[in-house]
């Protein structure tokens, strides 16, 4: 599976990630170059990772942020052009469903839904918290609302179904590497994932390799040329290998569900 992730902070906030606020943090002051940072990825990056997606013929499915489609629309209509599955990823980044009353949460994934359908024309039926950072009530509000999978979920190598009162959801394990956490170089970012690849493919029972990429950090050149190699290592094995978008993997798991 390959995940990218599209995302914006609110308004005032920045990734705390972001090189100058972790090498120079400014306590108090308005970061205007961590702010300008974040939003390469829906200016720029976005754009050149559905280009190398395309040139492999590759699905992915991308985690967008609500905020995304209400600032930059074109942005989100190029995924939805490219014919790639789009999942609601919270309002915003600083929109975590752990910090939220059940009212809050609720209404979160309401109006994400309605946003995102509302651009692409297509009602999102999975759902990436921010930093995977779910509520104990996450998994009953997306099933009530009509999702079908979830990606917050981390305990388990395949995907496993969650019940729910409103009926059963799959949760989809989240990566344990991406471009925003790990540590070297953008060359260790195609070692790792090679590594990954190979024990897939050489271990006696399935298995899954979740390639994650955020637009405004896997999207910029160098590690952006990484993931180009990663997907030409990936395509080398295409009989081997089922390149699906998390809701193809939630269709299977759910179509072999037994309650």
């Amino acid at each position: 599976m390959i995940t990218a992730a599209l995302e914006l902070w609110s308004p005032g906030s920045w990734p705390p990630y972001a090189p100058m606020a972790a090498a120079w943090p400014t306590p108090g002051q308005y970061d205007t170059h961590s702010v300008s940072w974040s939003e390469y990825g829906v200016t720029t990056g976005v754009f050149r990772l559905l280009d190398i997606l395309r040139a492999h013929e590759t699905p992915a499915t991308f985690g967008i942020n609500a905020l995304v489609a209400e600032r930059f629309p074109e942005s989100v209509s190029a995924v939805y052009e490219s014919g790639h599955e789009v999942a609601a990823h919270s309002y915003d980044q600083d929109v975590m469903p752990a910090a939220l009353d059940t009212a809050a949460e609720r209404e979160n994934i309401r109006t994400c839904t309605e946003i995102l359908e509302s651009l692409g024309g297509v009602r999102p039926v999975g759902w990436m918290s921010p930093r995977a950072c779910a509520s104990p009530r996450t998994a009953d509000l997306l099933a009530e609302a009509g999702y079908t999978w979830t990606g917050d979920y981390n305990d388990h190598e395949l995907p496993q179904v969650v019940p729910t009162p409103a009926g059963p959801l799959v949760a989809i394990m989240h990566s344990e590497f991406s471009d925003v956490r790990f540590s070297g170089t953008p060359r260790a970012f195609l070692d790792v994932h090679t590594d990954l690849l190979d024990h897939v493919l050489s271990a006696p029972s399935p298995g899954i390799l979740n390639v994650t990429v955020h637009a405004h950090v896997g999207g910029r050149p160098l590690l952006s040329d990484m993931f180009d190699r990663l997907l030409g290592q990936i395509d080398k094995h295409r009989d081997d290998v089922w390149l699906a978008t998390h809701q193809q993997v939630a269709e299977l798991i759910l179509d072999n569900h037994t309650s």
